[in-house]
């Protein structure tokens, strides 16, 4: 018997992403059905989405609205905290959803660490997912409230990084 699983990939390391859509592929392989919610990210050029909205048996969606200004406090700041806001309707409604055994919510943790979106309306929903839904979740700055959710935590930890050597990002790699 499969139960609810709430996976989270954190850290100040490359590859939360890239473990995440790891998992989308073996979901797949094995006939599940997914939805992909991208927070804060609003390319729709980048090597993942081009390559598994394609495919049968994925839904995605991105929420975000380009980069985020330096100062927290601006004026801007609004248009990014609607865009989230609606990912997060859109991430509880997966979650809540019979039609998903897979659910990924990409760089959540960052659009919670920037305050965009609110923590409890997710926990809630994380708490409450049945159905041998599969979770996974990503983002820097996990709060430990999330943290304590999830079942399985793993921290990308930074070692090096090209653009430490001046690396610019490639696609197939960054992208």
């Amino acid at each position: 018997m499969r139960q609810p699983r709430i996976l989270l990939f954190s850290g100040n390391g490359k590859g939360k992403s890239t473990a995440a859509f790891g998992m989308l592929a073996r979901a797949l392989g094995h006939g599940m059905r997914a939805r992909v919610i991208q927070f804060v990210k609003s390319d729709d050029s980048v090597g993942e989405q081009k390559f598994f909205s394609q495919l049968d048996g994925v839904a995605w969606e991105q929420f975000g609205a380009g980069f985020l200004p330096r100062d927290p406090e601006s004026p801007s700041m609004e248009v990014h905290r609607v865009a989230a806001r609606k990912g997060l309707d859109a991430a509880i409604a997966a979650l809540h959803s019979p039609d998903y055994d897979f659910v990924l919510l990409d760089e959540i943790c960052f659009a919670l660490g920037q305050k965009l979106i609110p923590l409890d309306p997710l926990l809630e929903a994380l708490h409450s997912v049945g159905d041998a839904k599969i979770v996974v979740m990503t983002g820097r700055n996990a709060p430990e409230a999330l943290v304590a959710a999830a079942d399985t935590v793993t921290g990308m930890t930074m070692i090096k990084h090209g653009y430490e050597q001046g690396i610019a990002a490639q696609k197939g790699v960054e992208h």
